[in-house]
């Protein structure tokens, strides 16, 4: 049975790309997405709950810590697994999704392949707990 997985991100290529690499994972997932923390959720509070979410960080209006300050303030969301994907390797970033309550933090890759391996690592991680 797939399972479902949300993406988190104001880029409609960033959503594709993560799609793309998350079929290539082999894993059987069922993908919906977002393209803002507003949509995101109203989208967790009224469909079934992914067992993933991938969260941008940088997106205008609320942001990707904004979100997940939210996710984590509702006792309906709060179990709900977040791993930020973004293209910042700041480590203040990466602080901050921590502190925000994130899972874990993975940078978006420029190659397919290599984005692809994480996508895999990511999902045989998160995927296995969730059984």
């Amino acid at each position: 049975m797939a399972r479902t997985i949300m993406i988190v991100d104001d880029s409609r290529d960033d959503i594709e790309l993560a799609e793309i690499a998350l079929k290539a994972s082999g894993r059987e997932v069922k993908v919906n997405s977002a393209l803002s923390g507003e949509a995101a959720l109203i989208s967790l509070r009224s469909e079934e709950k992914p067992v993933l979410v991938l969260l941008d960080l940088k997106m205008p209006g609320m942001s990707g810590i904004e979100t997940l300050r939210k996710i984590r303030e509702d006792s309906q969301l709060n179990e709900i697994p977040v791993v930020v994907l973004t293209s910042s390797s700041l480590p203040s970033d990466e602080e901050d999704a921590y502190a925000a309550g994130a899972n874990g933090y993975l940078l978006k890759a420029i190659d397919l392949t290599h984005f692809s391996k994480d996508m895999k690592s990511l999902l045989d991680r998160w995927l296995s707990k969730n059984s």
